[in-house]
């Protein structure tokens, strides 16, 4: 068999022209014979001699053509036309080529799958060209990571594939993925615009027995779960992934089905003024009623609507039910007039041009005053592209409404993130809060949190609170904000207006403390 792949186009291309140029020949010919019985042979002579050598040269220049038609439409066929690299034709040609081999020679062949994280965002923020342009970027880089015998291709969008043979076991493949990982590590200059770029890597090893679309399948599930377990890392396959990726896949299409089907409803966390113990605002969370898994909690199916692109329409949903709610009840009860209300924003949401339009519309319709509504982003958000969030956190500001850091304190902070995103409050996370338990006075690296917040003006919620110690020591630490359970678990639309009507948290949702707004 032939191990070349077929090029039709060409073929026919190369049949016509060669069809052409004979029957321009029998056209002379026939012409030949019309001149010689008429008695005109000398002239006739010259003219057939003439004719046949501008017939050579024609069909000279046409088989230099159709060569030339031929090379285009290889290119065309089995390169990627963004890149330059193999396409998933190619690519999958030498997969089986290379499978092949392993019948003749023994070994395995492996397959290394890239991912990007994030390309999303930078295509919703930057716009198409700018994610073009990553997407060149992205395969001069991964260029550097392989070796001269393997076979690296964009198999479409921002997924790439490493065919890695002649390599015994899965070793040389991983070693593959860790250059792929440290050559993705560095930002990527866009015309301007500074972004940072990581994927998600899975590795599957075949033989004889494997086939390239099953092949291409296992390494495929192996990335969905390197990308799960968090970005910038590589997992290999083993055969348990694959019933992992069919609740995967499902996962998705419930999803999908969950946004149509408004399967989705909010609880409230409330937000406790340590010095008086009252109610001064809410955090709306999200909760997934799936009709076969039950209630889902976001940091299951989040990540997955992320990925798919669901995030945007997910989170404007919050933001217009969170603002009606917090409207209401400032509405309806003199208690609750100085009510906030926060909500937590997603990298996605963050990149996407739509979310300054998001927050007008739903501040708008529910007539809640900017000044009371609190966008909750992550340090990690805000540095994955700190040009952008800087920009759009000065739009959201523009608006009136309130930014908080949340998680302030775990891995990312500085002064100058502080300084550079303009900020009005700081969320210091539980794990801060929850090494009071163990301590008689406050922990150091707290105090200094604390003493930074104080010391740039901010305003400074403590989260996490489930003991009386943490609630004594961070009021005596001019902390003014806490969320807790101590206080009261995430309620329920009515629970939380029973809260501020004078009531408490139910038995099953918690044993708050707090007092009505």
């Amino acid at each position: 068999m032939d191990d070349a792949p077929a090029r039709p186009p060409a073929r026919r291309l190369r049949v016509a022209v060669y069809s052409g140029v004979l029957a321009a020949a029998l056209a002379a010919a026939h012409l030949l014979v019309a001149r010689v019985s008429s008695g005109g042979s000398e002239q006739v002579l010259l003219h057939v001699l003439l004719s046949g050598t501008a017939a050579v040269g024609a069909a000279a220049l046409a088989a230099q053509r159709v060569r030339r038609t031929e090379a285009d439409l290889a290119t065309l066929a089995f390169s990627d036309v963004l890149t330059g690299l193999a396409n998933r034709a190619l690519f999958t040609d030498r997969l089986e080529l290379a499978l092949r081999r392993t019948a003749r020679s023994g070994g395995e062949v492996a397959v290394v799958f890239l991912d990007l994280d994030g390309f999303k965002a930078v295509n919703d923020s930057l716009g198409h060209a700018a994610g073009d342009r990553l997407i060149r970027e992205v395969g001069t880089l991964l260029q550097s990571a392989v070796r001269s015998e393997d076979t690296l291709a964009r198999l479409g969008g921002d997924e790439f594939a490493i065919l890695v043979e002649r390599s015994p076991g899965v070793e040389e493949a991983t070693r593959i993925a860790e250059r792929a990982l440290a050559a993705l590590a560095g930002p990527v200059d866009l015309g301007g615009q500074r972004v940072t770029v990581s994927a998600s890597i899975g590795i599957a090893t075949g033989d004889v027995a494997a086939t390239a679309s099953s092949l291409l399948r296992d390494a495929d599930n192996a990335m969905y779960w390197a990308k799960g377990a968090g970005a910038g890392r590589y997992v290999v396959f083993n055969p348990q992934m694959r019933s992992a990726a069919a609740e995967r896949r499902q996962l998705e299409t419930d999803l999908w089905a969950a946004v149509d089907g408004e399967q989705f409803r909010l609880v409230y966390q409330p937000v406790v003024d340590l010095g008086s113990e009252r109610v001064t605002g809410f955090e709306a969370l999200i909760r997934w009623d799936h009709p076969v898994l039950g209630v889902v909690l976001p940091e299951q199916f989040l990540p997955v609507a992320e990925e798919i692109g669901l995030v945007p329409d997910i989170g404007r949903w919050v933001i217009t039910q969170a603002c009606a709610a917090a409207a209401g009840w400032r509405r309806d009860h003199p208690t609750a007039a100085g009510l906030s209300m926060a909500v937590n924003v997603s990298p996605s949401q963050l990149g996407s041009p739509g979310l300054l339009a998001d927050v007008r519309t739903a501040l708008e319709a529910s007539g809640l005053p900017p000044s009371a509504l609190v966008l909750e982003l992550t340090e990690s958000v805000l540095v994955r592209d700190p040009v952008l969030a800087a920009e759009r956190l000065h739009e959201l500001r523009s608006l009136g409404v309130k930014v908080a850091l949340d998680d302030f304190g775990t891995g990312y902070s500085s002064l100058s993130h502080l300084r550079q995103f303009a900020v009005d409050i700081l969320k210091i996370d539980r794990s801060f809060v929850g090494s009071i338990d163990e301590a008689e006075a406050m922990p150091a690296i707290l105090r200094g949190l604390i003493d930074l917040g104080h010391t740039l003006d901010l305003q400074i919620v403590a989260e996490g609170i489930e003991l009386e110690r943490q609630r004594t020591q961070l009021r005596d630490g001019q902390v003014g904000l806490a969320q807790g359970y101590l206080f009261a678990a995430p309620l329920e639309h009515t629970d939380a207006e029973l809260l501020l009507l004078g009531g408490v948290s139910t038995p099953a949702e918690g044993t708050g403390t707090a007092t009505p707004a």
